[in-house]
């Protein structure tokens, strides 16, 4: 024992001193008098407020795709041979209009062709009026084999002339006859042998025509597949060109969102929809499209559009439904460094809006804290309620049940937030109406802009 205070009793020399430090906060804590709670007194906690209101909300869904012509027209040879001539403006890029032929293949053997098909015709004029004389002239030897017959048999009754001679006068009569018909059945065919020389004829002309590829309507040219001299076999795409009169958006959007714009729309007016032309007419939703800029100012060009019809398929991948909108006259509101056109595989946003339902009460999305939101009761303190959201759209949620119009709700993220604590209410009218507005599209978001689609910065 001795043993061991002699090699550690350095060591020990800490423990009196640990063993008093406790001794005195003991004695301290036990005479230490508790602080007393003021009854009455809880501090207000500042908090922005506004009065919940109930909007005619305007249902609105935004989605993203790519523009594609609403045509796409290919060069196709139909007829076979080397090709002569090329537009010189026939490139990539190139703007060609109505009519323009792009190329052309070289068309003398097909014009042989119609030569001959036109000789045959006039052949056959000519055959024709042939069969009419010689038909004429064998009904006048008809006449006279006739007589001549009638003359043996009343030679043939006075006993004037023989049998042999009777017979012989029928026979040239029965070969008279064979003769006319004969002929009169080859003036016959002439109508049918027309009508395929005419049937040729025109086919001769069709390929003649064909030999000139020309385009249908005003084209952005795309592939180029042709030269100057190249053979052209029949069925080979030479160029493509696309339509610059009307671009078409397939946008993809959810059910959650295309179900709002639908609330009203009965079973009668989707059907005749999904007849027309302009879906968006009959189910009153209007659509714009909008092209993102970047940069620090990020500039958004808009054009209004039209909803044209629903796509046939659901993506398999994203589970969402494609919109297709339309867009007339993209190139001619073009302006060079200001306003493009819309170009094939051009990602653009495209922002539905629907039907306004009156009576709606919204409120910030941010309010949200899971399924409930803040509010003060009638004493200014904080009030934790439930709340039944039924859609959200953009910064704004749609509740169903839980809030009614005029209770005050806590825009303010309160950390932390206790139920029941006193708050300092501070209205915020101008939350209240960017909620009003965004519920309303009366934001600028999500609505056909200017009426030729004029450009907004932000």
């Amino acid at each position: 024992m001795f043993g061991f205070v002699a090699r550690h009793w350095r060591k020990s020399l800490v423990i009196p001193p640990v063993l008093l430090g406790i001794v005195l906060i003991l004695g301290m804590a036990q005479g230490k008098t508790p602080p007393v709670r003021a009854e009455g007194m809880d501090a207000a906690r500042p908090a922005r407020v506004i009065s919940v209101p109930a909007v005619d909300l305007v249902p609105r869904a935004t989605g993203f795709g790519q523009v594609t012509p609403e045509h796409v027209w290919q060069a196709v040879a139909q007829v076979a041979g080397r090709v002569v001539e090329v537009h010189p403006r026939l490139k990539r890029g190139a703007i060609l209009p109505e009519g323009t032929v792009v190329a052309r293949i070289d068309p003398s053997s097909y014009e042989l062709t119609l030569r001959e098909r036109e000789a045959e015709l006039r052949e056959l004029d000519i055959d024709e009026e042939n069969a009419r004389a010689s038909i004429a002239i064998q009904e006048r030897a008809v006449q006279v084999a006739r007589r001549d017959l009638e003359r043996q048999r009343d030679l043939r009754g006075s006993g004037a002339a023989s049998q042999a001679a009777l017979d012989q006068a029928e026979t040239a009569l029965l070969s008279a006859e064979q003769s006319l018909q004969t002929q009169r059945n080859a003036l016959n065919l002439i109508p049918v042998q027309r009508s395929l020389v005419q049937a040729r004829l025109d086919q001769a002309q069709l390929d003649v025509e064909n030999t000139a590829l020309t385009a249908p309507f005003d084209i952005r040219v795309g592939k180029v597949n042709v030269a100057e001299s190249q053979f052209a076999t029949v069925g080979q795409v030479l160029a493509e060109g696309d339509s610059i009169d009307v671009a078409e958006v397939e946008a993809q959007f959810t059910f959650t969102d295309l179900a709002p714009l639908m609330h009203d729309v009965t079973m009668t007016e989707m059907r005749r929809a999904a007849g027309a032309d302009d879906m968006g007419t009959i189910t009153e939703v209007d659509a714009v499209v909008r092209l993102l800029g970047g940069g620090e100012v990020a500039q958004v060009v808009e054009w209004p559009a039209s909803l044209v019809r629903v796509s046939d398929t659901v993506d398999p991948q994203t589970r969402t439904f494609g919109v297709i909108v339309a867009v007339e006259g993209s190139y001619d509101t073009a302006k060079p460094g200001v306003r493009p056109p819309l170009v094939k595989n051009m990602f653009v946003q495209v922002a539905l809006r629907g039907r306004p339902v009156p009576g709606v009460i919204v409120v910030p999305r941010l309010t949200l804290h899971g399924d409930h939101v803040y509010v003060l009761d009638d004493d200014d303190r904080l009030e934790k309620r439930r709340v039944q959201v039924h859609a959200v759209q953009g910064d704004l949620a749609v509740v169903a049940h839980g809030l009614t119009e005029g209770d005050r709700l806590v825009v303010s993220d309160l950390i932390p937030a206790v139920e029941g604590m006193l708050i300092d209410p501070r209205p915020d009218p101008d939350e209240r109406a960017r909620l009003i507005a965004a519920a309303e599209a009366r934001d600028g978001q999500g609505a056909p802009g200017h009426p030729h689609g004029g450009e907004a910065e932000r």
